[in-house]
C-alpha cells in the first residue's frame, strides 16, 4: 500500500519540509510573508469591532478652514499658546500632545527691531521697559510659558538613515537609562544594508542615526515629550505596528502615544519578561497601569484600529481659538492630539483597513485609545508563536500528505475544504477570543499545495494508467470499470490465471433466412443494431466482452475486474437482452426487416483467463471445459424451444431467481451429465401461477425419470391444456411415447445424451 503511493508522500514531505524551513526562516519565501500580510488585513477587516466614537480622545485639527481663517502653517508660537491656554483654561483639556515638531526658534520682527534700537540707545527708561515687556514679545518665550505647569507632551521624530547624523533641538527624558536589566533586552529591528560594499541581501541593525526635536526652551517648559515617527511599516507599505519604545544614545524613549496615555493615567512606565524557548528572558509588554500591552523584542506592537478613516472625533483649531466649539464638553478631561488633515500638511499613511488616506495623527490616536484598554484592545504574537506554528505546519503537513493520496478526488477534496475550515475557524478563535496572532497563510497554502499535488497525480499520473488500462481492456469492458481498475492499475493484467466465472453465449436464431432476404448493407445495418444494445446491457451489469462471431456474441463476468455476484449479473444481462429484443423488432418491422430472435446459453465454473492467441495477434478471452459447455448449452436452446438456458453451477450463485428445469444432459464432448434450467425471473417478481404451474412441470418430469411414462405423458397434456402449449411438453411426450414403445435399457439414468453440438 505504501509503495503505491510512496512517490506522492516523498513530495508531500518535501513540500512540507520547504515550509518548515520558511517558518525556521532557512529560506525565503516572499509571496508566503505577502500572503500572510494579506490573510493579517483580512482577519482585521473581518473583525474589526464596531464600537463607538472613544469619548476620551480628540484630535484637533490644522484643518483647511483654520488655515483659511488663521493664516498658512507654521502659526506664530503666540498663536499656538493661545491655543494651549484655550484649551486648558477655558475648555479644561486634561492632556495635549503635539504630532508636530518646533526644531525652529519661531522669530519676531518687531522684536528684532526692538533689540537693535535697544543696542543703539542709552535711554535707561526705554531699556527697563524693554526687558521687562521682552518675554511678551518673544513668540517661544510665549509658548514655552502656555506649556509650563500643564500636561503637554511634545514630539519628535527619530532617524535612521546611514546617510544622517544631525541632532536638532533637545529630548525628553527617556523611559529606561543604560544599565537597566530591560535595556539589552530591547533589540534593535534588521534592515538592508544598503552601503555601497555590502553584500547582496545583507542585513544589519536599523540604528537611529538622527534625531529632530524640538527647541530647548519649549521642551524644558512641556511636561515631556515622546517621538512620533511610525517607522515600522511593513515591506510592502501598509502600516500595521508601531514602535513604542525606542533605543537611542545608551537609553530607551517612550513613543507619543505611550507619553500621552501615561501621563493622562499618571500611571509609570514598566516592562515585562518573560523566558523564551531558548530560556531567555525577554521582553513581553509594557504595562502603564492598563493592563500589558504586548511588544515584541524591538519595541513595537500591533496597532489597535478601530475602523476607516476619521473613527475619532475632530475638532478645528480655529473653533478653538475662537472658542466656537459646538459641543465644548468633547474636549473636557480628555486627551488632545493635535495634527493635522490640510492639504499639503497632512501626513497620510496606508493601514490594512484602509489602503490610501488614513491620517498619522489617527495612528497615533488609535494607539491611545488602545492603551487606555490595554487588556482587550492589542494582539500579539507570543514568543511561542513560532514554535506553534511549526508544529502546526509538521502536523498539518504529515497527515494531509500521508491520507490525502488513499482518498478519491471528492474525498481529497472534502478533507481539504474541512481542513482548511477548521484551520480558519481555529486561527480566528485564537484572533478574536484570545487576542494571538498565528499565522494562517502558510497552512492553508501548505494544505492546497498538498491538493494539488494529489489531484494532479490523479488527473496526470492516474489518467495515464487509466489510458493503459484502456488500451488494454477498453475494447473489452465498459468505461466505468476502467475508472475502477485506474484506481489500483497494478492489480490488472493481461497474464492468464484461473479464477472462477461465468460466461455467456448468444447466437441469432435463423440467421442464414435473415441474411439471405437483406442486402449486405441492410444487414450489416441490422447486426450493428442489434449487437450495440445488447453489449450495452453486458458494460451495465459489469461483463466484459470477448467477442463477436459473425451473429453470434461471447462475454464473461468476474474477470479482469473481480466480481463475487458474477453469475447473477450474467443471468440479469441475459434477461434484460430479452426483454430488449421486443422493441428492437419494433424498430426492424418499421424498416421491413424481419423479426430476430437469439439464444443465450450461461455457465458457471473454473476458466482460464488472460490474454492468449499467437505472436501475431492476441485476445483477451477466456478458454477451458466451463467455456465449452457454456458454447453447448447455449445450442441446446433449439433443441428444448426455449430462448435461455443456464447450467446448474449457475443456477447455484444466483439463488434469487426461479428456475425451470429442463433436463438432465450429457453435451457432445462431456462424460459428466449437467442439469440445464431456463430462468424465469427474479423470486420476487414471479407470479404464484407460474410457480404452481412450473411445480406441476417439474413433477410430471420426475415421472418420466421414475420411468412412468404413460402417466408422466397426461401431465404434459394436461399441462398443455391448462397453461398453454410449450415445446419442451411436446419433447417429454415424443420421448415418454419412445420409451413405451422401445423401454430404456435397464441401467437408464434418466441423462439425455447429445452427440452432435
Amino acid at each position: 500500500m505504501i509503495k503505491k503511493y510512496l512517490g506522492r508522500i516523498l513530495v508531500g514531505f518535501l513540500l512540507t519540509s520547504v515550509f518548515i524551513a520558511w517558518e525556521r526562516n532557512t529560506i525565503k519565501l516572499p509571496l508566503l510573508d505577502k500572503l500572510e500580510l494579506i490573510a493579517y488585513d483580512a482577519r482585521l477587516a473581518a473583525t474589526i469591532p464596531e464600537k463607538a466614537i472613544d469619548p476620551l480622545v480628540v484630535i484637533i485639527d490644522i484643518d483647511e478652514r483654520s488655515l483659511v481663517e488663521e493664516g498658512h502653517w507654521p502659526w506664530n508660537r503666540v498663536k499656538l499658546a493661545k491655543l494651549v491656554d484655550t484649551l486648558f483654561d477655558v475648555y479644561q483639556l486634561d492632556i495635549l500632545g503635539f504630532d508636530v515638531v518646533f526644531a525652529e526658534r519661531d522669530s519676531s520682527e518687531e522684536l528684532e527691531l526692538l533689540e537693535t534700537l535697544a543696542a543703539q540707545t542709552n535711554d535707561q527708561a526705554f531699556l527697563d521697559r524693554f526687558q521687562d515687556y521682552k518675554p511678551h514679545l518673544n513668540p517661544d518665550t510665549v509658548f514655552a510659558q502656555s506649556l509650563k505647569d500643564r500636561q503637554v507632551i511634545l514630539g519628535y521624530y527619530f532617524d535612521k538613515s546611514i546617510t544622517r547624523s544631525t541632532r536638532t533641538g533637545a529630548l525628553s527624558a527617556p523611559a529606561f537609562e543604560q544599565g537597566t536589566p530591560f535595556y539589552d533586552m530591547l533589540t534593535l529591528p534588521k534592515t538592508e544594508d544598503k552601503s555601497d560594499n555590502a553584500a547582496e541581501g545583507a542585513m544589519i541593525e536599523a540604528v537611529v542615526t538622527s534625531f529632530t526635536s524640538n527647541v530647548s526652551e519649549l521642551q524644558e517648559n512641556a511636561l515631556g515629550g515622546g517621538f512620533y515617527s511610525i517607522p515600522s511599516q511593513d515591506d510592502d507599505g501598509i502600516l500595521r505596528r508601531i514602535q513604542l519604545l525606542e533605543k537611542f544614545d545608551g537609553a530607551i524613549y517612550e513613543s507619543l502615544s505611550v507619553a500621552l496615555a501615561r501621563n493622562y493615567l499618571l500611571g509609570e512606565t514598566e516592562l515585562k519578561t518573560a523566558i523564551n524557548e531558548e530560556g531567555k528572558e525577554v521582553v513581553e509588554g509594557l504595562d502603564i497601569g492598563t493592563g500589558v500591552v504586548p511588544v515584541d523584542s524591538q519595541g513595537s506592537t500591533f496597532i489597535p484600529y478601530t475602523g476607516r478613516a476619521y473613527s475619532f472625533r475632530y475638532i478645528s483649531a480655529t473653533d478653538i481659538l475662537n472658542q466656537t466649539v459646538k459641543n465644548p464638553e468633547d474636549l473636557q478631561s480628555v486627551i488632545g492630539i493635535v495634527g493635522t488633515t490640510a492639504a499639503g500638511l497632512i501626513d497620510l499613511r496606508n493601514t490594512p483597513l484602509q489602503p490610501k488616506n488614513y491620517p498619522g495623527v489617527e495612528v497615533h490616536a488609535a494607539t491611545i485609545s488602545g492603551l487606555l484598554d490595554a487588556e482587550n484592545s492589542f494582539r500579539a504574537r507570543p514568543y511561542y508563536a513560532a514554535s506553534a506554528e511549526f508544529l502546526l505546519i509538521l502536523l498539518v503537513g504529515t497527515l494531509l500528505t500521508i491520507f490525502l493520496p488513499m482518498l478519491g478526488a471528492t474525498s481529497q477534496t472534502l478533507t481539504w475544504l474541512l481542513s482548511s475550515a477548521a484551520l480558519i475557524a481555529g486561527n480566528l478563535y485564537l484572533w478574536s477570543y484570545e487576542n494571538t496572532i498565528l499565522a494562517i497563510a502558510p497552512l492553508l497554502v501548505l494544505a492546497t499545495g498538498l491538493y494539488m499535488v494529489n489531484m494532479a497525480y490523479g488527473y496526470f499520473f492516474e489518467s495515464r494508467n487509466k489510458a493503459k488500462l484502456s488500451g488494454l481492456f477498453g475494447q473489452y469492458i465498459p468505461p466505468e470499470l476502467v475508472d475502477e481498475m485506474a484506481k489500483d492499475p497494478e492489480a490488472y493484467d493481461l497474464e492468464a490465471k484461473r479464477e472462477q466465472l461465468t460466461v455467456l453465449f448468444s447466437d441469432v436464431r435463423g440467421f442464414t433466412n435473415i441474411s439471405e432476404g437483406l442486402d449486405p448493407k441492410s444487414l450489416s445495418t441490422l447486426m450493428n443494431e442489434l449487437l450495440s444494445p445488447m453489449t450495452r446491457i453486458v458494460h451495465d451489469n459489469g461483463g466484459t466482452i470477448d467477442k463477436y462471431m459473425g451473429d453470434a456474441m461471447m462475454a464473461f463476468w468476474g474477470a479482469p475486474v473481480s466480481n463475487e455476484n458474477h453469475a447473477s449479473a450474467a443471468v440479469q444481462s441475459g434477461m434484460a437482452m430479452l426483454e430488449e429484443l421486443g422493441p428492437l423488432n419494433e424498430r426492424f418491422a418499421a424498416k421491413g426487416w424481419p423479426d430476430v430472435k437469439i439464444g443465450i446459453g450461461l455457465n458457471t465454473g473454473n476458466m482460464n483467463v488472460g490474454n492468449m492467441g499467437s505472436e501475431f495477434r492476441m485476445a483477451y478471452t477466456v478458454l477451458g471445459d466451463s467455456v465449452n459447455l457454456g458454447a453447448r448449452v447455449e445450442g441446446l436452446t433449439k433443441e428444448y424451444g426455449v430462448l435461455f438456458i443456464v447450467t446448474e453451477f449457475t443456477a447455484a450463485e444466483a439463488p434469487e431467481y426461479e428456475y425451470r428445469t429442463l433436463d438432465n444432459v450429457r453435451v457432445k464432448g462431456k462424460d459428466e451429465p449437467v442439469t440445464i434450467l431456463e430462468p424465469i425471473g427474479l423470486k420476487e417478481e414471479v407470479s404464484s401461477a407460474e410457480i404452481i404451474e412450473r411445480d406441476r412441470y417439474h413433477a410430471a418430469i420426475e415421472l418420466y425419470k421414475e420411468q412412468k411414462f404413460a402417466h408422466a405423458i397426461k401431465e404434459f397434456e394436461l399441462l398443455e391444456r391448462e397453461f398453454g402449449e410449450r415445446f419442451v411438453h411436446q419433447l417429454y411426450i415424443k420421448r415418454c411415447t419412445h420409451f413405451l414403445d422401445e423401454p430404456p435399457a435397464t441401467d437408464w439414468d434418466g441423462v439425455y445424451t447429445f452427440t452432435t453440438k
